[in-house]
C-alpha cells in the first residue's frame, strides 16, 4: 500500500468548532486514513 501524505491550506476557520467540522468531513472521505488540522497556522494535513 502507498501511503501519500498531502498538506492543504484552509481559509475561513475562525475557531476550534470550525476545524473540528472541516476534519470529521474530510475524516469521512474514502482513502483518508489520517487527517490533522493545525488552526494556527490553517493548515491540514491528510
Amino acid at each position: 500500500m502507498v501511503n501519500i501524505k498531502k498538506r492543504f491550506k484552509i481559509k475561513g476557520m475562525t475557531c476550534s468548532a470550525c476545524a473540528a467540522r472541516v476534519e470529521r468531513a474530510v475524516a469521512w472521505v474514502e482513502g483518508v486514513e489520517k487527517v490533522s488540522i493545525n488552526q494556527a497556522t490553517d493548515t491540514m494535513h491528510v
